[in-house]
């Protein structure tokens, strides 16, 4: 029943992780030439103007892992903001602006990444940790003082905002581990700007947490 509801309510959510999974594990598991050629390359893109990589490498995973936690990010935030949305603008308006955010923020996040890496012809990164990235901070936005789960850590969804644009700048500068950190900031950049801009009032609301009217 919850599922169903899930579908009904969150449909773009819903359907971002099932062709998130799909393609992936399609990609990994039976097609792997695929992951080369659709993975984001910034080198490619800037000079032979694969741009369409900036897209499809957000459908791409690196291994199930990386999979399995942008996914449940995706579906804990996305189901729960989309249904926010619809609840407060109606079901096509609502999920309209879902989907503009996570798009907004995938291409934020692949931008970023291609103007710190265009110069290195190995530089390849996948997955859809960008638009994910937007998509929390977006959530954020509405609900700053609600309680996450960090590793098991409790801690204000605020504060956690904080936490993650101070690692990702600090990875970005240590390049710390194969993470796409690039990919991080850049789409919690784009799922900050694309709400602010699409969602009328939602920066009023922000403030109103912290009583700032």
């Amino acid at each position: 029943m919850d599922f169903l509801s899930n579908l009904t309510d969150s449909p773009v959510t819903m359907t971002l992780v099932v062709a998130n999974i799909s393609i992936s594990l399609w990609a990994m598991y039976g097609n792997p030439i695929y992951m080369q050629k659709f993975s984001e390359w910034p080198y490619q893109i800037v000079y032979e103007r694969k741009y369409y990589q900036m897209i499809t490498s957000a459908f791409l995973h690196a291994n199930f892992a990386h999979l399995f936690f942008n996914m449940f990010a995706l579906f804990t935030f996305g189901v729960f903001l989309e249904k926010f949305f619809v609840n407060n603008f109606g079901s096509f308006e609502g999920s309209l602006y879902f989907f503009l955010i996570y798009f907004i923020s995938l291409m934020f996040g692949s931008v970023l990444t291609v103007i710190f890496h265009y110069s290195n012809p190995e530089y390849v990164a996948v997955g859809a940790s960008g638009a994910v990235s937007g998509i929390v901070f977006s959530y954020i936005i509405f609900f700053p003082e609600s309680m996450l789960y960090v590793f098991f850590i409790p801690m204000s969804a605020y504060l956690f905002a904080f936490l993650w644009i101070a690692f990702s700048v600090y990875g970005m500068k240590s390049r710390l581990g194969n993470i796409g950190h690039e990919a991080h900031l850049g789409g919690a950049i784009g799922g900050v700007i694309s709400t602010l801009i699409l969602i009328n009032g939602s920066m009023g609301i922000l403030l109103s947490h912290f009583g700032i009217n």
